[in-house]
């Protein structure tokens, strides 16, 4: 961004600060995107997985937890606001600084954002080729797993390649980001045009907690809870806040952000897709994987138009969430080993090829046990990282008088530490077995 740009930009936020709330939020609008970012991140294959299978199995009961996962997450969302706009140390510099680099560069920066999101990419491709080879079956074209996994990479690697070069590249990722985000809502809201919704129930789901008895009602439910909160979304948006210069003026509209480009798309988009399946397989039997899922739910669907608009939302969601895991790997990686954030770099630019090894996954599908290995790492290391942020955020050397003074919000915070981390504990010990 020129100078000149900056401070017209920040001379019109800090007039918007003091604005009415609808003058203000409609000039918010025009500056939101690293929300987006860290939202496109969020809504990968494990999120879409999780909730249409626990739509498929439960109806409504559980469209609360995206919601509520969410909510939670907000908490260290907030906290990476905090950190991104009051203090010249990035959140892994920061940490390497005060608490050591086993917590900053190894635990943080490498096991939850790096290592992390280049084991899930695998899980995008096998779903995003799934949907491409269904799609176009759907017009009688043979566009196999093997050969298809082109498209997501072309559509996905370019953005994440441009991302960070400068201020148009960025904003032009996270207008890209807005646009696939737009396309699920549109396409899933279509697909519940023609399914069906019950309204009460829908609302009643959303908002009223419940959990079916029993381990695999209780493991569906860890499952949908660790693909919406994670580690590596907190830094995320933190990162893409600093790559955006986001100051002490700019704190208001990362919250605005953070609901309209965060809460609410996430939120959406995951109901809409758990209402689908819902309604769908209401009452009766279901395929075991997502895979037959999508099929079942598709061939329920009487118009075209709307059955392959329902696998271009499928595709959005893979290739977004691509670009949102090669960004953040990339930054992480380059922070972990105190580089500087330069998309010039060859360690920025092994963040971004490396995480694209996931193309195997249209040949291998996803390695479950990779993702367990991956899971039981986080489990082992995620309170590390979230009680790493609750010290910075009361941390004087780091923040100066802009410490967490609320003491309400310090309680959320750690209840968002340990919900995080009871969740990865006990989905990993449910795979493995330890619990039947």
């Amino acid at each position: 961004m020129s100078q000149n740009a900056n401070l017209n930009e920040l001379q019109h936020l800090e007039q918007l600060n003091k604005a009415p709330l609808l003058k203000r939020w409609l000039g918010y609008s025009k500056y939101t995107g690293p929300a987006f970012m860290e939202a496109v991140t969020t809504l990968g294959a494990g999120s879409f997985a999780s909730v249409a299978s626990m739509g498929a199995a439960y109806g409504y009961k559980m469209l609360w937890i995206p919601f509520y996962s969410y909510l939670l997450g907000m908490f260290m969302l907030t906290l990476g606001t905090k950190f991104a706009v009051h203090s010249k140390l990035d959140v892994l510099t920061a940490q390497n600084k005060y608490q050591g680099r086993l917590v900053g560069s190894v635990v943080t920066g490498l096991i939850a954002c790096y290592v992390g999101y280049v084991t899930f990419t695998f899980g995008q491709y096998a779903l995003g080729t799934d949907a491409l080879e269904n799609m176009f079956a759907l017009v009688n074209i043979n566009c196999p797993r093997s050969v298809n996994w082109i498209i997501i990479f072309a559509l996905s690697f370019p953005f994440a390649w441009m991302y960070g070069k400068n201020e148009k590249a960025v904003r032009f990722v996270e207008n890209f980001c807005k646009i696939l985000v737009a396309v699920m809502l549109v396409v899933f809201v279509a697909v519940i045009c023609v399914t069906g919704v019950n309204w009460g129930a829908l609302f009643s789901g959303l908002l009223i907690p419940t959990l079916p008895s029993g381990m695999e009602g209780i493991s569906t439910g860890i499952a949908a809870l660790i693909s919406v909160v994670a580690v590596g979304d907190w830094c995320q948006y933190h990162y893409a806040m600093r790559q955006r210069g986001f100051t002490p003026v700019h704190e208001k509209l990362a919250h605005f952000d953070l609901t309209v480009g965060g809460l609410m798309p996430v939120t959406l988009v995951l109901t809409f897709v758990g209402v689908a399946f819902a309604v769908t397989f209401s009452g009766g039997s279901f395929p075991d994987d997502t895979y037959e899922l999508a099929n079942a739910l598709v061939g329920a669907i009487p118009s075209l138009a709307i059955q392959i608009g329902f696998y271009i939302g499928v595709l959005a969601i893979a290739v977004s969430t691509m670009i949102g895991m090669s960004t953040i790997a990339a930054q992480s990686l380059c922070r972990a080993f105190d580089k500087p954030l330069d998309p010039h770099s060859k360690l920025w630019k092994f963040g971004i090829i490396s995480t694209q090894i996931g193309f195997l996954g249209a040949f291998i599908g996803k390695p479950m046990w990779a993702v367990i290995l991956v899971a039981g790492l986080q489990s082992c290391f995620s309170w590390v990282s979230g009680s790493s942020w609750f010290l910075l955020s009361n941390d004087r050397k780091f923040l100066g008088k802009h410490v967490v003074k609320n003491y309400l919000f310090n309680v959320g915070v750690l209840i968002s530490v340990v919900v995080l981390n009871l969740t990865f504990v006990t989905f990993v010990l449910t795979k493995l077995g330890v619990w039947a």
